[in-house]
């Protein structure tokens, strides 16, 4: 790690003397035991809308039971990553290399900026600024206005996870390897290594840096106490989001490739052996667990005041004939407890959902371009009803969507956008 910068240690100092005249206020305080989002959001500025990683609107859909595409836009690439929408504006990157900034009314390009390979990772939108990140090794600072650079940094790893802005701070993930990563990343010629860095928004220096064994391709959450992501090491982090000093670990049962969320004092995490956790964010201790017998999770959950919801990719082999398909599950957000699981006809939901006070919005996609399974976007009801669904071409919808002002935003693997009200 480095040495602190003098940002950090007047943060640091201004964070204690809170402390010393809260005392058992902020410690006993209801805003760790409570939802993040208490009022309808109003703008979806990073993954899973907020540095929280919820997913949560904090009001009911706006969206009709018979929605319409209110416009399109159409890419030279798939879409793979997710939108993030403010000041009017839908930011998403694409695997044509390209960061893409469209009228979030009418789908107009506004502009556009080029990386040097893939995009699969969200930008984040904070004061002006984009920041995202790309498999050329690079996070671009991006002004939201122009889509001229205002910095760039380069790393030894590739970038697939999304980046966080925190105070004065941008948070991510480095080093992507396995999987979906594997061609580019032996291509590049990039070491089984990960990082979590801190780096200063302004100038994109580092701040404070941590290595794991392995990837980090889940998207920080963080809060005022501590910063938490996931690693293919299996590992669940919190962090000091000022010193990036360790301050609890918890293990999972395989890789990490989702992304926490935190709320009600508690950390929501699923790993890559088909397992939801929930875990104590101030202590590291297991709150409950829930199996959802599937081959994989590699979507994140979403966090209402009541449920947790994630979707799945199931078992399938070629020694049995049965086919099994991809599910979308509820659980007691206090419990653990399974409420319902609605089946789609696709073989994987890795989008990571969208909850309203009263709807779910999420997507399915093929695991190759042969597949024949039917995918696209579902929205259900709380209890677990289709109401509809879009299908879309390509290989379906891995992108997670963003809902802003009653429209649902996303791209598809067909090179398309949509703007879905």
């Amino acid at each position: 790690m480095t040495n602190r910068t003098r940002r950090q240690f007047l943060a640091a100092v201004s964070a204690s003397a809170v402390t010393a005249t809260a005392g058992c206020q902020r410690l006993g305080g209801s805003e760790s035991q409570s939802h993040p989002v208490s009022e309808p959001i109003t703008s979806w500025p990073t993954f899973r809308g907020a540095e929280h990683n919820t997913g949560y609107t904090g009001s009911a859909s706006g969206i009709g039971a018979e929605p319409t595409i209110a416009w399109t836009y159409e890419a030279e690439g798939p879409f793979w990553g997710s939108p993030a929408v403010a000041d009017g504006t839908v930011f998403i990157g694409s695997a044509d290399d390209a960061l893409y900034a469209l009228d979030a009314g009418t789908g107009e390009e506004l502009w556009t900026f080029s990386s040097d390979h893939r995009i699969e990772a969200t930008p984040a939108y904070d004061d002006g600024t984009v920041y995202v990140g790309s498999y050329d090794k690079h996070l671009y600072a991006v002004d939201a206005g122009t889509g001229d650079e205002r910095w760039s940094r380069s790393f030894d790893g590739l970038i697939r996870g999304s980046p966080t802005p925190w105070n004065g701070s941008v948070l991510v993930g480095v080093g992507c390897h396995n999987l979906a990563c594997a061609w580019y990343a032996e291509e590049a010629e990039v070491p089984e290594n990960g990082w979590i860095y801190s780096l200063d928004a302004d100038s994109g220096e580092t701040e404070w840096r941590v290595e794991v064994g392995t990837e980090v391709v889940s998207t920080p959450a963080v809060t005022d106490e501590a910063v938490y992501i996931g690693a293919s090491d299996g590992t669940l982090y919190a962090l000091d989001p000022i010193s990036g000093d360790e301050r609890w670990t918890y293990e999972t049962r395989d890789m990490i490739w989702s992304s926490p969320a935190v709320a009600y004092g508690t950390v929501y995490i699923t790993d890559w052996n088909g397992n939801v956790h929930a875990v104590d964010a101030e202590t590291g201790e297991e709150t409950w667990f829930a199996d959802t017998a599937g081959r994989y999770i590699s979507g994140s959950v979403a966090v209402s005041e009541e449920a947790v919801y994630v979707g799945h990719t199931p078992y399938n082999t070629l020694d049995d004939p049965t086919t099994n398909y991809a599910k979308v599950f509820r659980f007691d957000r206090q419990t653990g407890e399974e409420e319902w699981a609605y089946e789609t006809a696709a073989l994987e939901v890795g989008s990571s959902p969208v909850v309203t006070s009263d709807r779910l919005y999420v997507g399915s996609h093929r695991q190759t371009e042969d597949g024949n399974s039917t995918v696209g976007m579902h929205a259900l009801t709380a209890d677990g009803d289709q109401e509809w669904f879009l299908e879309i071409g390509g290989r379906g919808v891995g992108s997670s969507p963003a809902l802003v002002d009653g429209t649902l935003y996303f791209g598809g693997t067909d090179s398309t956008v949509y703007a879905v009200e």
